[in-house]
């Protein structure tokens, strides 16, 4: 997996099938609440880059490994509830 010069782009969802209040983000977020006011991630589009999202602020709790693609619910990322509390790029 090569991730050197590699961009990185997302976009998260507050509801399923990329509905609802939307945001993007290139950097990483130790607290999706305190910088995006978004409680929840109901679906998410992976545009650039890998990302790793975590069940809890500052890359704490589960992790969740992102490629590119489109992710309608959280059960297609491998959670079993939408609590995404901070997300960060693969860069290794």
């Amino acid at each position: 997996m090569q991730t050197s010069g590699m961009q990185y782009k997302v976009q998260l969802y507050d509801k399923p099938d990329f509905t609802g209040q939307a945001i993007e983000s290139i950097e990483d977020c130790p607290s999706v609440m305190e910088r995006f006011r978004l409680r929840e991630v109901h679906s998410c589009k992976v545009l650039d880059g890998y990302w790793i999202f975590y069940e809890h602020p500052n890359y704490r709790g589960h992790q969740y490994f992102l490629e590119k693609g489109n992710y309608r619910k959280p059960v297609d990322w491998g959670a079993v509830c939408p609590t995404v509390q901070s997300f960060r790029r693969f860069t290794e």
